[in-house]
């Protein structure tokens, strides 16, 4: 079960400021470096609009799976640079999840499953294929912004 409470503390672990809103029985969580707006939704309404569709939505519900909106919610924010921000703003932050953490492979992985057997992702699936096998130092010595960006 989420609570409201629970996003607001994944924004702050996220370490990205955000703006917070109430509308009725929603809260908005608006994280404008990103682009981003996570909607907490108290019930089971539909939401019928965003008002602006240049912004990435995240709709999170109490029954949601925490984990599963978690990573839900880093997908989407590294799709607007989020990974990059870490690694030239907080580097320290960044080398710990990559090298230690695991997100190297978790990184690596929603890639492969984003580009499936597309053949526009020959290149980049095959190169994300032979970077599993590498340890994540290896790979930032020599492509330091390897793991900046997550494609749509």
């Amino acid at each position: 079960m989420i609570e409201v409470n629970d996003i607001e503390q994944m924004a702050y672990l996220f370490g990205v400021e955000f703006n917070t809103t109430t509308a009725g029985s929603t809260t908005i969580f608006e994280i404008p470096i990103f682009g981003t707006k996570v909607f907490f939704m108290e019930n089971d309404t539909t939401l019928t609009g965003t008002g602006d569709d240049s912004w990435r939505v995240i709709i999170v519900r109490p029954s949601d799976s925490f984990e599963e909106k978690k990573m839900e919610i880093f997908w989407e924010l590294m799709r607007s640079g989020y990974a990059h921000y870490l690694r030239t703003e907080v580097p320290r932050t960044f080398k710990t999840m990559i090298t230690q953490q695991g997100w190297d492979k978790k990184i690596i992985e929603k890639r492969l499953e984003i580009y499936e057997d597309d053949p526009k992702y020959n290149y980049l699936r095959d190169y994300n294929k032979w970077a599993l096998k590498q340890a994540s130092s290896y790979l930032l010595s020599i492509d330091p912004s390897f793991f900046d960006f997550l494609l749509d």
